[in-house]
């Protein structure tokens, strides 16, 4: 027992956040670490030369080779992509023979942190909106080969009158299978916690949100488009648990609409766009 507490007390211990104002490669100095994910940590930075804020995500020191490995896929595979709604790759800088991803910083709330913390609540309008603009990045994903497996509330961050997608670490290209050492390690999401109120359904959406294709996102949009609506959603007093169907208050051909993307109807982010745009 006390060998079990002194090995979790070990990887606590070498996992622990870098500390502020340490100097990455010359080049990056710490200021806040913003969150530990199943293999990396990741950090808000300014760039020593430009002043400017980015983002650097490290692979956590107790996952060793394993996190190094996806911490080159994801990337490698942020270098490849150049759109307006996903960060801009920026370097790859080797501290002390340890090597971390940094890329652009994109400063707001993410809609997730907007319901829960600032208590948004959002129109059926509203929320086609948003499943519009994040189609655009998931329409020149889709077309490049790739598909991003991890469409969540967490994941869409808006800053201003712009939604940006985020976290390519589950990313991959289209049909790609992840490797055998990752699913053991719990490294391929399939262990991710889900949103608040949703754990008894969570297991199933994440497992149909992980198959590497195209699919998989827009099924994860309509779940994206079902946490805006409930958001604002109150249920009468002493009334029995029924389905979203039964249970929003929405225009039919919307509510056809989440069910196509609930159901695989189509296998492209560019035929969800034109049937969002003639909805809205």
């Amino acid at each position: 027992m006390f060998s079990a507490w002194w090995q979790q007390m070990k990887r606590s211990w070498a996992d622990y956040p870098l500390r502020q104002g340490l100097v990455w490669a010359g080049k990056y100095r710490v200021e806040q670490p913003l969150g530990m994910g199943s293999y990396g940590q990741v950090y808000r930075c300014t760039d020593l030369k430009t002043g400017d804020a980015v983002l650097m995500k490290r692979g956590k020191p107790t996952k060793r080779n394993i996190g190094r490995q996806m911490l080159k896929h994801e990337s490698g595979l942020m270098r490849s992509l150049r759109h307006p709604q996903i960060p801009e790759w920026k370097d790859e800088a080797v501290h002390r023979g340890e090597t971390a991803l940094v890329m652009e910083f994109v400063e707001g709330h993410n809609l997730e942190h907007s319901i829960m913390e600032l208590g948004c609540t959002y129109t059926e309008r509203e929320a086609l909106l948003i499943v519009s603009q994040v189609l655009r990045p998931l329409k020149y994903m889709h077309e490049a080969g790739y598909v991003h497996r991890d469409v969540r509330t967490p994941n869409i961050i808006q800053r201003g009158e712009s939604l940006w997608l985020i976290d390519f670490g589950l990313a991959c290209r289209i049909g790609e299978e992840q490797p055998d050492e990752w699913r053991r390690e719990g490294l391929d999401g399939e262990r991710a916690e889900g949103p608040a109120g949703f754990e008894n359904s969570w297991g199933t959406a994440k497992h149909r949100m992980r198959r590497p294709e195209p699919a998989s996102d827009l099924y994860g949009l309509g779940h994206v488009f079902l946490f805006l609506m409930y958001a604002g959603y109150v249920p009468n007093e002493g009334q029995e648990e029924r389905s979203w169907e039964e249970e929003l208050d929405l225009q039919p051909a919307v509510k056809s609409f989440v069910s196509g993307l609930l159901e695989s109807k189509w296998d492209s982010a560019a035929e969800c766009q034109s049937v969002v745009t003639s909805l809205l």
